[in-house]
């Protein structure tokens, strides 16, 4: 009689367990659906925001093809048969953080040589901002034509920030085409920060440049 109670006891024992175990699973369960459906609002979210923006692009000449070509003759005796990128570089301005609907500029520096060939070269340049948690998905993209000869350029992408975006480290990055193959990049970091006042109000500040 004795081994019987006991035997009752370890399988109430067993059960109470297992019906503990189930309803934690089923908690935890919960619990990750409801992170993965507040996660993908806040990417709907932020991708949206950050789609409705709107990109400007300008660029101007400021050193002429001959310019160029006579700096590169005298420094490597002859110019190359086909027309090539030289140098390419980019800044964020301003450098400090910005508010919200702050004009955000990625200025870009193209020298491009002249080749012997005579060759009218296809030159295009393109920004992207990537996604704060899943650095490998693009938020937006935008491609501009930077010109069709050699010489040195002044490019310059502007956008201002949305009201809305959740604070993280929202990756910037630009690339240079040259006839439809890419043949520079540059990529910064923009970081989307609140910061705390004295008095215990929230200020929303953003996106200061990380390199």
């Amino acid at each position: 009689m004795r081994q019987l109670t006991l035997v009752v006891a370890f399988s109430a024992l067993a059960a109470g367990s297992a019906h503990a175990s189930f309803f934690d699973e089923l908690v935890n369960a919960v619990e990750r659906t409801a992170k993965d459906t507040a996660r993908q609002v806040v990417v709907q979210t932020t991708t949206q925001l950050v789609r409705d923006m709107i990109i400007g692009y300008t660029i101007r000449q400021v050193r002429t093809d001959d310019e160029v070509a006579e700096d590169y003759e005298r420094e490597h005796g002859d110019l190359p048969e086909n027309a090539r990128v030289a140098s390419y570089r980019t800044e964020i301005q301003p450098g400090n953080a910005v508010s919200p609907g702050t004009e955000v500029r990625v200025r870009s520096w193209i020298e491009v040589v002249p080749g012997r060939s005579g060759d009218r070269p296809s030159i295009e340049e393109r920004l992207t901002i990537w996604d704060n948690e899943d650095n490998s998905v693009a938020l937006k993209s935008m491609t501009k034509a930077a010109g069709q000869r050699g010489g040195a350029f002044s490019g310059e992408f502007t956008f201002a920030l949305p009201e809305g975006l959740p604070q993280g480290v929202y990756p910037v990055s630009t690339d240079l085409m040259l006839n439809g193959e890419r043949v520079g990049d540059q990529k910064h970091g923009l970081q989307l920060v609140l910061r705390v006042r004295p008095e215990g109000q929230v200020q929303l500040l953003a996106l200061s440049a990380v390199r």
